[in-house]
């Protein structure tokens, strides 16, 4: 006659057999001490930069993506601990990484902010971006388009940086007449 199996046994045999209501109930049970063993570990350096629920679901992620068929947990406790393992293993590697080599070391990140609390200036470019540039473009034409001829040549040439005496002159035009010309269709417009 065989012994009468345990509650936590059916519950693994079930897990391992693909149940999903299993699977969830074992997360729920077991959860808690994983998320334990990852707050003891995850050194105080990295917590701004990883969550320790990222942590626990990793676990939970390799269990359930190859479930240990060889190891027979004989009771809660041994799943518990081998959980608890993959959970520190998991941990000390990313410890690893950006403790201890070079180029993920977070001893050498830098604030943005300078000393005196505020940003530093040179990080921000003073350029326009492309998107910004090609926006001014496209705006340009469509507001040369909407112009008479004459106003276009004046638009032009002040965009090529004639003063209003030089484009009048240029134009046969009063001078009076450039600026009103300016002043009517750039008002609202930055170029």
């Amino acid at each position: 006659m065989e012994p009468a199996r345990s509650e936590f046994q059916v519950l693994m045999d079930q897990v391992l057999a693909g149940s999903e209501d299993a699977a969830r109930q074992l997360v729920r049970t077991y959860g808690p001490a994983v998320l334990r063993a990852v707050r003891r570990k995850l050194n105080g350096r990295l917590r701004s930069k990883f969550d320790s629920d990222d942590f626990v679901q990793d676990v939970w992620a390799s269990f359930f993506a190859s479930p240990p068929r060889n190891h027979d947990f004989a009771s809660p406790q041994d799943l518990a601990a081998y959980l608890i393992r993959v959970a520190r293993n998991k941990v000390i590697d990313v410890v690893r990484q950006r403790l201890h080599r070079q180029r993920y070391d977070v001893k050498r990140e830098q604030s943005l902010q300078a000393r005196d609390g505020a940003l530093e200036h040179r990080l921000v470019s003073p350029h326009a971006s492309p998107s910004t540039i090609a926006m001014t473009a496209e705006e340009w034409e469509a507001l040369l388009r909407r112009q008479p001829p004459v106003y276009r040549a004046i638009l032009l040439r002040y965009r090529e940086g004639q003063t209003p005496t030089q484009i009048a002159a240029s134009q046969g035009i009063s001078e009076r007449t450039v600026r009103r010309v300016l002043a009517r269709t750039l008002s609202g417009y930055a170029s």
